[in-house]
Protein backbone atom coordinates (compact mmCIF):
# COMPACT_ATOMS: atom_id res chain seq x y z
CA UNK A 1 0.00 0.00 0.00
CA UNK A 2 2.71 2.39 0.67
CA UNK A 3 4.21 2.18 -3.14
CA UNK A 4 1.01 3.62 -4.05
CA UNK A 5 1.30 6.66 -1.88
CA UNK A 6 3.93 8.59 -4.81
CA UNK A 7 0.86 7.68 -7.47
CA UNK A 8 -1.65 9.16 -4.90
CA UNK A 9 0.33 12.24 -4.42
CA UNK A 10 1.19 12.80 -8.17
CA UNK A 11 -2.64 12.53 -8.83
CA UNK A 12 -3.86 14.56 -6.05
CA UNK A 13 -1.12 17.34 -7.21
CA UNK A 14 -1.53 17.63 -10.81
CA UNK A 15 -4.75 16.24 -11.38
CA UNK A 16 -7.08 17.14 -8.47
CA UNK A 17 -5.79 20.39 -7.39
CA UNK A 18 -6.05 21.93 -11.26
CA UNK A 19 -8.99 20.24 -11.69
CA UNK A 20 -10.36 22.36 -8.26
CA UNK A 21 -8.36 25.26 -9.34
CA UNK A 22 -10.12 25.71 -12.45
CA UNK A 23 -13.87 25.31 -11.04
CA UNK A 24 -13.26 27.76 -8.88
CA UNK A 25 -11.24 30.06 -10.82
CA UNK A 26 -14.54 29.98 -13.62
CA UNK A 27 -16.85 31.33 -10.70
CA UNK A 28 -14.80 33.77 -9.51
CA UNK A 29 -14.01 37.28 -10.89
CA UNK A 30 -10.02 36.81 -10.31
CA UNK A 31 -7.80 34.42 -9.67
CA UNK A 32 -7.98 32.13 -6.43
CA UNK A 33 -5.25 34.02 -4.77
CA UNK A 34 -6.10 37.30 -5.69
CA UNK A 35 -9.58 36.42 -4.74
CA UNK A 36 -8.16 37.10 -0.75
CA UNK A 37 -6.49 39.73 -1.61
CA UNK A 38 -9.16 41.74 -3.87
CA UNK A 39 -12.17 40.46 -3.03
CA UNK A 40 -12.93 38.39 -5.41
CA UNK A 41 -16.41 37.89 -5.70
CA UNK A 42 -18.74 34.74 -7.00
CA UNK A 43 -20.21 35.38 -10.61
CA UNK A 44 -21.26 33.56 -13.58
CA UNK A 45 -19.79 36.63 -15.98
CA UNK A 46 -17.52 34.39 -17.42
CA UNK A 47 -20.02 31.99 -18.37
CA UNK A 48 -22.23 34.66 -19.89
CA UNK A 49 -19.77 35.92 -21.70
CA UNK A 50 -18.90 32.24 -23.81
CA UNK A 51 -22.86 32.00 -24.32
CA UNK A 52 -23.21 35.98 -25.25
CA UNK A 53 -19.96 36.35 -27.70
CA UNK A 54 -19.55 34.60 -30.96
CA UNK A 55 -16.54 33.98 -30.46
CA UNK A 56 -16.59 31.96 -28.06
CA UNK A 57 -19.51 30.01 -29.27
CA UNK A 58 -17.82 30.12 -33.20
CA UNK A 59 -14.92 28.31 -31.04
CA UNK A 60 -16.69 25.49 -29.47
CA UNK A 61 -18.91 24.72 -32.72
CA UNK A 62 -15.74 24.39 -34.62
CA UNK A 63 -13.64 21.90 -32.21
CA UNK A 64 -16.95 20.11 -32.00
CA UNK A 65 -17.06 19.80 -35.86
CA UNK A 66 -13.43 18.79 -36.74
CA UNK A 67 -13.47 16.29 -33.76
CA UNK A 68 -16.91 14.76 -34.78
CA UNK A 69 -16.20 14.70 -38.18
CA UNK A 70 -12.16 13.08 -38.03
CA UNK A 71 -12.91 10.83 -35.44
CA UNK A 72 -15.45 8.97 -37.63
CA UNK A 73 -13.70 8.90 -40.24
CA UNK A 74 -10.31 7.89 -38.93
CA UNK A 75 -12.59 4.86 -36.94
CA UNK A 76 -13.52 4.11 -40.43
CA UNK A 77 -10.23 3.73 -41.81
CA UNK A 78 -8.78 2.27 -38.35
CA UNK A 79 -11.63 -0.72 -38.57
CA UNK A 80 -9.99 -1.78 -41.85
CA UNK A 81 -6.42 -1.49 -41.46
CA UNK A 82 -6.83 -3.35 -37.69
CA UNK A 83 -8.80 -6.11 -39.67
CA UNK A 84 -6.01 -6.41 -42.32
CA UNK A 85 -3.24 -6.47 -39.43
CA UNK A 86 -5.66 -9.25 -37.73
CA UNK A 87 -4.99 -11.23 -40.33
CA UNK A 88 -1.01 -10.76 -40.66
CA UNK A 89 1.07 -13.16 -38.45
CA UNK A 90 4.77 -13.55 -37.45
CA UNK A 91 7.58 -10.75 -38.35
CA UNK A 92 5.11 -9.18 -41.07
CA UNK A 93 2.95 -8.54 -38.08
CA UNK A 94 5.71 -7.40 -35.64
CA UNK A 95 6.97 -4.91 -38.35
CA UNK A 96 3.04 -3.30 -38.85
CA UNK A 97 3.20 -2.82 -35.18
CA UNK A 98 6.93 -1.61 -34.75
CA UNK A 99 5.72 0.95 -37.22
CA UNK A 100 2.36 2.32 -35.78
CA UNK A 101 4.25 2.33 -32.41
CA UNK A 102 6.70 4.32 -34.04
CA UNK A 103 3.84 6.67 -36.15
CA UNK A 104 1.68 6.98 -32.67
CA UNK A 105 4.08 9.10 -31.01
CA UNK A 106 5.09 11.38 -33.89
CA UNK A 107 2.55 14.11 -33.02
CA UNK A 108 1.77 17.69 -31.78
CA UNK A 109 4.59 19.98 -33.74
CA UNK A 110 6.77 17.49 -34.97
CA UNK A 111 3.58 16.19 -37.16
CA UNK A 112 2.38 19.78 -38.02
CA UNK A 113 5.93 20.77 -39.31
CA UNK A 114 6.08 17.55 -41.59
CA UNK A 115 2.81 18.63 -43.02
CA UNK A 116 3.49 22.22 -43.72
CA UNK A 117 6.66 20.81 -45.22
CA UNK A 118 5.05 18.37 -47.38
CA UNK A 119 1.54 20.55 -48.17
CA UNK A 120 1.97 24.17 -47.10
CA UNK A 121 2.07 26.71 -49.28
CA UNK A 122 5.51 26.20 -50.38
CA UNK A 123 5.54 22.65 -49.42
CA UNK A 124 7.24 20.03 -51.85
CA UNK A 125 3.88 18.38 -52.95
CA UNK A 126 2.20 21.77 -53.41
CA UNK A 127 5.31 23.23 -55.72
CA UNK A 128 5.56 20.37 -58.00
CA UNK A 129 1.86 20.05 -58.51
CA UNK A 130 2.11 23.76 -59.85
CA UNK A 131 4.76 22.68 -62.00
CA UNK A 132 2.58 20.08 -63.57
CA UNK A 133 -0.64 21.76 -63.43
CA UNK A 134 -2.06 19.52 -61.10
CA UNK A 135 -4.80 22.15 -59.90
CA UNK A 136 -6.51 19.80 -56.49
CA UNK A 137 -3.06 19.74 -54.91
CA UNK A 138 -1.13 23.22 -56.07
CA UNK A 139 -4.47 24.79 -55.03
CA UNK A 140 -4.69 23.04 -51.35
CA UNK A 141 -5.30 24.93 -48.66
CA UNK A 142 -3.38 23.71 -45.46
CA UNK A 143 -3.79 26.64 -43.50
CA UNK A 144 -7.39 26.08 -43.00
CA UNK A 145 -10.33 23.87 -41.20
CA UNK A 146 -9.92 21.15 -44.15
CA UNK A 147 -6.25 21.31 -43.98
CA UNK A 148 -6.44 20.70 -40.02
CA UNK A 149 -9.08 17.88 -40.77
CA UNK A 150 -6.43 15.83 -43.05
CA UNK A 151 -3.70 15.99 -39.93
CA UNK A 152 -6.63 15.45 -37.90
CA UNK A 153 -7.56 12.25 -39.11
CA UNK A 154 -3.84 11.71 -40.00
CA UNK A 155 -2.97 11.33 -35.78
CA UNK A 156 -6.09 8.90 -35.02
CA UNK A 157 -4.92 5.93 -37.04
CA UNK A 158 -2.43 4.94 -35.38
CA UNK A 159 -3.54 4.95 -32.02
CA UNK A 160 -7.12 4.16 -33.08
CA UNK A 161 -5.42 1.10 -35.29
CA UNK A 162 -3.58 -0.31 -32.28
CA UNK A 163 -6.64 -0.02 -30.00
CA UNK A 164 -8.83 -1.76 -32.55
CA UNK A 165 -6.58 -4.31 -33.24
CA UNK A 166 -7.33 -6.14 -30.05
CA UNK A 167 -11.04 -6.36 -30.63
CA UNK A 168 -11.23 -8.44 -33.34
CA UNK A 169 -10.09 -11.70 -31.05
CA UNK A 170 -13.22 -11.69 -30.04
CA UNK A 171 -14.50 -12.40 -33.37
CA UNK A 172 -14.21 -16.14 -33.75
CA UNK A 173 -13.30 -18.16 -36.51
CA UNK A 174 -15.69 -20.77 -35.89
CA UNK A 175 -18.76 -17.85 -36.39
CA UNK A 176 -17.28 -17.12 -39.72
CA UNK A 177 -17.04 -20.52 -41.24
CA UNK A 178 -20.88 -21.53 -39.14
CA UNK A 179 -22.10 -18.03 -41.49
CA UNK A 180 -19.90 -19.18 -44.59
CA UNK A 181 -21.98 -22.48 -44.65
CA UNK A 182 -25.44 -20.79 -43.86
CA UNK A 183 -24.47 -18.56 -47.03
CA UNK A 184 -23.94 -15.27 -45.33
CA UNK A 185 -22.03 -13.21 -47.62
CA UNK A 186 -19.08 -11.45 -45.01
CA UNK A 187 -21.06 -7.99 -45.35
CA UNK A 188 -23.84 -9.99 -43.71
CA UNK A 189 -21.25 -11.29 -41.10
CA UNK A 190 -19.97 -8.21 -40.01
CA UNK A 191 -22.97 -6.24 -39.73
CA UNK A 192 -25.22 -8.71 -38.26
CA UNK A 193 -22.20 -10.75 -35.87
CA UNK A 194 -18.85 -9.06 -36.25
CA UNK A 195 -19.04 -4.97 -35.34
CA UNK A 196 -22.05 -6.03 -32.53
CA UNK A 197 -19.62 -8.03 -30.58
CA UNK A 198 -16.87 -5.60 -31.06
CA UNK A 199 -18.62 -2.83 -30.46
CA UNK A 200 -18.02 -2.33 -26.67
CA UNK A 201 -14.22 -2.00 -28.02
CA UNK A 202 -15.14 0.28 -31.56
CA UNK A 203 -17.07 2.59 -28.54
CA UNK A 204 -13.65 2.78 -26.39
CA UNK A 205 -11.67 3.61 -28.92
CA UNK A 206 -14.17 6.69 -30.50
CA UNK A 207 -13.61 7.87 -26.43
CA UNK A 208 -9.81 7.90 -26.82
CA UNK A 209 -9.72 9.21 -30.19
CA UNK A 210 -12.62 12.23 -29.54
CA UNK A 211 -10.88 13.33 -26.53
CA UNK A 212 -6.96 13.18 -27.62
CA UNK A 213 -8.86 15.10 -30.90
CA UNK A 214 -11.06 17.85 -29.02
CA UNK A 215 -7.84 18.65 -26.64
CA UNK A 216 -5.21 18.80 -29.56
CA UNK A 217 -3.79 22.36 -29.22
CA UNK A 218 -0.13 22.07 -30.94
CA UNK A 219 -1.67 21.32 -34.41
CA UNK A 220 -4.20 24.26 -35.07
CA UNK A 221 -1.77 26.96 -32.95
CA UNK A 222 0.87 26.45 -35.68
CA UNK A 223 -1.26 25.60 -38.38
CA UNK A 224 -3.91 28.51 -37.88
CA UNK A 225 -3.48 30.78 -34.54
CA UNK A 226 -6.58 32.52 -34.06
CA UNK A 227 -7.66 32.92 -37.60
CA UNK A 228 -9.83 30.52 -36.63
CA UNK A 229 -11.47 29.68 -34.01
CA UNK A 230 -10.99 26.58 -31.75
CA UNK A 231 -11.99 26.21 -28.23
CA UNK A 232 -7.94 24.74 -26.96
CA UNK A 233 -6.42 27.41 -28.24
CA UNK A 234 -8.76 30.11 -26.75
CA UNK A 235 -8.11 28.37 -23.27
CA UNK A 236 -4.30 28.36 -23.77
CA UNK A 237 -4.63 32.68 -25.04
CA UNK A 238 -7.09 33.36 -22.06
CA UNK A 239 -4.13 32.06 -20.04
CA UNK A 240 -0.78 32.98 -21.41
CA UNK A 241 -2.33 35.33 -23.85
CA UNK A 242 -0.06 38.46 -25.01
CA UNK A 243 -2.14 41.37 -24.37
CA UNK A 244 -4.36 40.56 -21.96
CA UNK A 245 -4.95 37.35 -19.75
CA UNK A 246 -8.22 36.34 -17.93
CA UNK A 247 -7.78 33.34 -16.11
CA UNK A 248 -11.47 33.06 -15.12
CA UNK A 249 -12.77 32.90 -18.76
CA UNK A 250 -9.97 30.19 -19.52
CA UNK A 251 -10.72 28.16 -16.43
CA UNK A 252 -14.83 28.30 -17.73
CA UNK A 253 -13.82 27.76 -21.04
CA UNK A 254 -11.69 24.57 -19.66
CA UNK A 255 -14.96 23.62 -17.93
CA UNK A 256 -17.00 23.72 -21.45
CA UNK A 257 -14.00 21.09 -22.40
CA UNK A 258 -14.33 19.20 -19.42
CA UNK A 259 -18.16 18.70 -19.63
CA UNK A 260 -18.33 18.12 -23.58
CA UNK A 261 -15.45 14.88 -22.79
CA UNK A 262 -18.27 13.78 -19.89
CA UNK A 263 -20.97 14.03 -21.77
CA UNK A 264 -19.56 12.09 -25.04
CA UNK A 265 -18.27 9.55 -22.63
CA UNK A 266 -21.71 9.12 -20.96
CA UNK A 267 -23.56 8.60 -24.32
CA UNK A 268 -21.37 6.06 -25.47
CA UNK A 269 -21.09 4.46 -22.32
CA UNK A 270 -24.91 3.91 -22.57
CA UNK A 271 -24.73 2.82 -26.07
CA UNK A 272 -21.46 -0.01 -24.68
CA UNK A 273 -25.11 -1.10 -22.38
CA UNK A 274 -26.69 -2.37 -25.48
CA UNK A 275 -23.84 -4.19 -26.47
CA UNK A 276 -22.78 -6.12 -23.61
Amino acid sequence: MAFLLPLAFIIVLFECVPLVSMIINSFLDGMIINSFLDGGQFTLDNFKQIIEKPIYMVAIKNSLWITILSTIVGLVIDFFLAMALSRETGKKKTWYLSLLNLTSTFSGVPLTIAFITVLGTAGVFVLISQKIGFTPLSSYNLYSMRGMFIIYVYFQIPMGTLLLLPTFEKVKKEWKEAARLMNAGSIRFWLQIGIPVMMPGILGTFNMLFSNAIATYATPYLLVNNSISLLPVKIVDMFVGDVRQRPGLGSSLSIVLLVIVLVEIGLTNLCKQHFE
